[in-house]
């Protein structure tokens, strides 16, 4: 690490809000101090790094999904950035992006450190505001005979796993403003994998799903060392960042849950419930479940946790 980047990370490592002096650090660590302000503010990359930029489109994608691991609490890193922007662009981006990054989207993301607090002071949800959509639930399983074993909940949840610290985070600032998320459920990640599940209202459960970060597509045996030969089936998928894609989604709804519960329904419907995510609201996603006599139901905004 150059002596830029040591300085730049003195001046992330600090509070928001807490003063600093360009001058002062560049004296302390002996580097120009308008290289130092332009190295700090995203303007000039290290190493020579050529500069990378996400498609706006993107760059949106991956803000509403800070706002979704913030909801979840679980905001991300600024190292799980680069890497969910890596990904997207399909190469490499510099640890230098993600500040201009944070810098373009100052109404949005804030980086600041998690402060403690017990998952029992969240907030609790009123349920009237669920009433409606409980309503429009049962008018459309009565209208297309939906039979309650033939109802099925998905989630996807996401596991840090590595290095335990004090790290700083990048949180939704509309949340972080409104003083409802400060904390993460764990500090500190070196790896990310997440973990798909599916179960029915009888109490079944469907195959689950283990996404693992692989930049190459390949998954290594000891990963999968641990799951017991016929205990159960587990299928086992990769990204690049270890969180789902398009693809993945779509694959998960093709390999696993068409093919473990047409035989439940036979010829009627399937109602599946889950989240907005954008995995499972493409028009791919949503078209095979047209084809298929798949009904999906979207939770409501920011109600995963309650329902």
């Amino acid at each position: 690490m150059d002596t830029i980047q040591e300085a730049i990370r003195e001046i992330e490592s600090r509070e928001p809000g807490e003063q600093f002096s360009y001058q002062q650090l560049a004296k302390k660590y002996g580097v120009n101090r308008c290289t130092l302000a332009r190295r700090h503010k995203g303007i000039h990359e290290a190493h020579g790094l050529r500069r990378l930029s996400l498609h706006p489109q993107h760059e949106t994608e991956l803000v509403r999904y800070i706002d979704t691991l913030t909801e979840r609490r679980l905001p991300p890193t600024r190292e799980m950035i680069q890497r969910f922007a890596s990904d997207l662009a399909g190469k490499a981006v510099s640890e230098t992006w993600v500040s201009r990054f944070l810098h373009r989207h100052p109404n949005h993301l804030i980086s600041a450190y998690g402060k403690g607090m017990s998952k029992l002071r969240c907030n609790a949800d009123s349920g009237a505001k669920y009433s409606l959509y409980f309503k429009l639930l049962v008018e459309k399983m009565e209208e297309y005979n939906v039979q309650p074993t033939h109802i099925f909940n998905m989630d996807e949840k996401g596991f840090q796993l590595g290095r335990i610290g004090r790290t700083k985070r990048i949180f939704s600032k509309a949340r972080w403003v409104k003083k409802g998320v400060r904390q993460p459920l764990e500090d500190g990640s070196s790896e990310w994998i997440t973990v798909v599940a599916c179960i029915c209202s009888d109490g079944s459960v469907l195959s689950p799903s283990l996404i693992f970060k692989a930049a190459n597509g390949a998954i290594q045996t000891s990963w999968v060392d641990a799951v017991q030969a016929g205990n159960h089936s587990v299928f086992t998928m990769s990204s690049p960042s270890g969180w789902s894609n398009n693809d993945i989604g779509l694959h998960w709804l093709k390999e696993v849950f068409e093919r473990e519960t047409r035989r439940h329904a036979s010829t009627g419907y399937r109602l599946l419930l889950l989240d907005g995510h954008g995995s499972h609201v493409t028009m791919d996603f949503i078209n095979y479940c047209h084809d298929h006599k798949i009904l999906l139901a979207v939770y409501p905004p920011h109600a995963t946790h309650t329902l």
